[in-house]
């Protein structure tokens, strides 16, 4: 079976704090995954880091066998890592123009 998304040995720290300390692992086609932990346990900072809004400080990651922060593959995937803050006093189609104008 095919490798989806492959992490190793991802590290990432925030000053003298380590979010991130060697995470790896494999996540295969067709599966569904959980990534589980206490708060401030690196999990947002994990997601961020494969969905390339954030930088690691070692290891890497791939997606389908591509480096993460490919430019071909980011317009491949997507994400919500938050609560999305939209403008309110904008239409639904116009916040979305705008979103699509910021990732061109």
């Amino acid at each position: 079976m095919s490798v989806v998304l492959s992490i190793n040995n991802l590290s990432k720290s925030y000053g003298s704090v380590k979010a991130l300390n060697g995470v790896s692992f494999d996540v295969p086609q067709g599966s569904v995954f959980g990534i589980l932990g206490p708060n401030g346990s690196g999990k947002t900072t994990l997601l961020g880091i494969v969905m390339d809004v954030l930088r690691a400080n070692g290891g890497q990651f791939l997606w389908f066998g591509q480096p993460g922060t490919s430019p071909q593959l980011r317009q491949q995937i997507g994400s919500l890592l938050e609560t999305p803050n939209f403008y309110s006093y904008l239409s639904g189609i116009a916040n979305l123009r705008i979103t699509q104008s910021i990732s061109r």
